[in-house]
């Protein structure tokens, strides 16, 4: 096989038919040996049904979940089942261009193992997403070793040897984005513009994109655990100087301390910090407990 197409789907069944007929089109400019995988990740609509019924003219595998397990997941089940010597990952709502997909086969011919993607959003996203999505990737820039591209995509195609890299890390907590980066190997970013869905509306809520950001950030950056560390240690060391100097107000020079609001704001500010030192650690405890657990990342239901 020489190329395998990844679509995780989730509730698309209103672009089934669009996404089929696109993919149809397709067929005369990739190579004769190609299939598709569709992963339908626990949608409780005839997502599963439509693709069964519409007609393909490539070979087809279409892995259902027996809940919803996430997009990851999904992706990672589509890695795993892919036999192709070239796979691409895309999102089945057709944000994703699909006559970009000959270019990054033909950059696989050059000799590249990995081509990314960098979405170019004309006007699609919120501006909340646009800024939360900013400050995701500086963050990730500056306390993680790994680089990853600010507005980087799922989209993307590797050759064999750096999909069974990445297939060889066993973390449950899957960030691609991140994990696709750390393996190395040459790569290149193409750009695309963000296309309009066809229909429906996008299944990843805020929630789910906190939820993507907190794997990446527990998943390539200890930074977080070092900077509570620091910060603790700096108002460990104001404090005890703080309470040698109501020692000292209160046994050498003999006055009653004064200023019970400052000490309580004191008080207060050191809580908090502590608070939300304790809170990062609970963060990576999570993490941690969510790879000690050993369960599968997703259960498949139905595979044809």
């Amino acid at each position: 096989m020489e190329v395998s197409l990844i679509i995780p789907l989730y509730n698309e069944a209103e672009n089934v038919s669009a996404l089929i007929s696109s993919l149809n089109h397709l067929k005369k400019d990739l190579p004769k040996k190609c299939e598709v995988i569709f992963v339908d990740d626990g949608s409780n609509d005839k997502t599963a049904l439509l693709l069964q019924k519409q007609k393909l003219l490539f070979p087809k595998t279409i892995i259902q979940f027996s809940r919803n397990f996430g997009h990851q997941a999904a992706l990672l089940a589509g890695l795993k089942q892919a036999r192709g010597k070239y796979v691409v990952t895309l999102d089945g709502d057709l944000q994703h261009p699909l006559q970009l997909i000959p270019k990054m086969l033909a950059q696989h011919k050059r000799g590249i193992d990995i081509v990314l993607t960098k979405r170019i959003d004309k006007n699609l996203n919120t501006h909340f997403k646009k800024i939360s999505a900013h400050l995701f990737y500086s963050i990730m820039s500056r306390l993680s070793s790994t680089p990853i591209i600010e507005n980087a995509s799922d989209f993307r195609s590797l050759n064999r040897k750096a999909l069974s890299a990445l297939l060889a890390m066993p973390e449950h907590r899957q960030f691609l984005r991140g994990m696709v980066s750390w393996i190395g190997f040459s790569s290149i970013v193409l750009p695309f513009e963000v296309q309009p869905r066809k229909a429906g509306k996008s299944k990843y809520s805020l929630l789910k994109m906190i939820n993507l950001a907190l794997y990446g950030l527990t998943s390539f950056s200890t930074a977080p655990l070092y900077f509570a560390g620091f910060f603790s240690f700096i108002l460990f060391i104001t404090a005890l100087i703080y309470a040698g100097y109501v020692l000292y107000i209160k046994l050498i020079i003999h006055q009653t301390v004064s200023g019970w609001a400052s000490l309580l704001f004191v008080l207060l500010t050191i809580g908090g910090f502590l608070c939300l030192f304790l809170s990062i650690i609970g963060i990576y405890l999570a993490a941690i407990y969510d790879e000690v657990k050993q369960r599968p990342i997703y259960v498949i239901k139905k595979m044809a």
